[in-house]
């Protein structure tokens, strides 16, 4: 992961209990890092194992057909090209306060 340039960096605070900070920083002074470069390294396998993941990659590739579909809706809803909502008959469906309450009848 390339370094953040400049203090183009976040704060991330993580609770940990006095034990396993101590092994923390025990392998941490072991492998002569500090507690950051620690925490950093862990984060970066965890990202990299999670992206290989085949259950992860699905649900990505989920939330990117989510967002394209929305991003189509935008697009369309922008240069007007939304289809008709009478012609698709949700028009009567999704206008407010013209639902029938269960105790009216027809005619």
């Amino acid at each position: 992961m390339p370094e953040p340039k400049g203090n183009d960096v976040r704060t991330l605070a993580v609770r940990v209990s006095p034990d396993f900070h101590a092994q923390l920083s025990m392998v941490a002074k072991v492998d002569e890092m500090s507690l950051v470069d620690l925490m950093m390294k862990a984060l970066e396998n965890h990202v990299a194992a999670r992206r290989e993941a085949p259950d992860f990659q699905a649900k990505v590739q989920q939330a990117l057909e989510e967002a394209e579909a929305q991003m189509a809706r935008t697009k369309a809803m922008l240069l007007g090209t939304l289809p008709d909502a009478a012609s698709t008959g949700e028009a009567e469906a999704n206008t407010p306060g013209r639902s029938r309450r269960k105790d009216e009848t027809s005619g």
